[in-house]
């Protein structure tokens, strides 16, 4: 399990993170939610080791992150930021193939080789394989950079390692169409056996794909559970300002969030 206990992080006198709890389980996809500056990809920051905490511990396996050296956490989680352009001229293989750097020391070539392989077929890329990653589309961009920590993680998956992959905002500047294939890729990868954690604004892609919600707002989390649990009117009233519910008993139709009609919008 990854898990965050009591974590407090500031800038300056701005609380960005007070007292927050969190976790996350190998197979299961936990998504972050919450309004602009709620203190979503600062609390992703905080489970990767990427900001200083003014209180509280992140543990991977039962190990708190200064347990483990920078090589050992690699092997245990990957982590997708919103950059992840590339200008030089590689393919997708060799982006790919960049996820060696953490087992190149435990496993031959050939092995590696057919991690790469694995983990592009999963994400429906291996017909890319030898294309230019620069001329590729977003959709076909973001689906490359899955495959490549999808491959970081392959190694330790395979050997029922617990595994995570932390991810924010995977879905920003795609199209409607790929934002929910981005999704249904990172519910594929926590398939493979892998903990996912994911930041999203949308709430009804949010509601499509998360085993569990954390909503924050101003750095505390104000509610955790399912999508049903945590999506109700009045929290979203409160929390979003908005006269808003989620609809999710339709017959052949994601659950996604249905926005009453007011003045503000006719």
């Amino acid at each position: 399990m990854l898990s965050g206990s009591k974590l407090m992080a500031k800038v300056g006198q701005k609380v960005l993170l007070n007292n927050v709890d969190f976790t996350v389980k190998p197979h299961e996809v936990v998504v972050i939610i919450g309004p602009n500056g709620a203190g979503k990809s600062s609390l992703l920051k905080a489970l990767c080791g990427d900001i200083s905490l003014s209180g509280g511990v992140v543990s991977i396996n039962q190990r708190t992150l200064n347990e483990y050296t920078i090589a050992e956490l690699a092997k245990l989680r990957a982590v997708l930021t919103q950059s992840y352009e590339l200008d030089f001229p590689f393919t997708v293989n060799e982006v790919v193939d960049m996820a060696h750097f953490a087992h190149q020391e435990q496993y031959s070539a050939l092995a590696l080789k057919q991690f790469s392989h694995d983990a592009m077929l999963a994400l429906g890329i291996d017909h890319l394989a030898q294309q230019c990653f620069t001329r590729l589309s977003g959709g076909e961009k973001q689906r490359t950079q899955l495959a490549r920590v999808l491959c970081q993680l392959q190694p330790s998956l395979a050997n029922k390692q617990n595994a995570y992959l932390l991810i924010d905002e995977p879905t920003s500047s795609l199209d409607l169409y790929h934002q929910y294939e981005v999704m249904a890729q990172a519910r594929l990868i926590a398939k493979q056996g892998a903990g996912v954690v994911a930041v999203v604004h949308d709430l009804s892609l949010a509601a499509s794909f998360a085993d569990r919600i954390y909503m924050l707002n101003k750095g505390e989390v104000v509610a955790h559970g399912t999508p049903e649990e945590v999506l109700i009117n009045t929290r979203l009233n409160e929390v979003y300002n908005i006269d808003a519910r989620l609809q999710a008993n339709l017959e052949n139709v994601l659950p996604h969030i249905v926005v009453a009609k007011t003045a503000s919008y006719s």
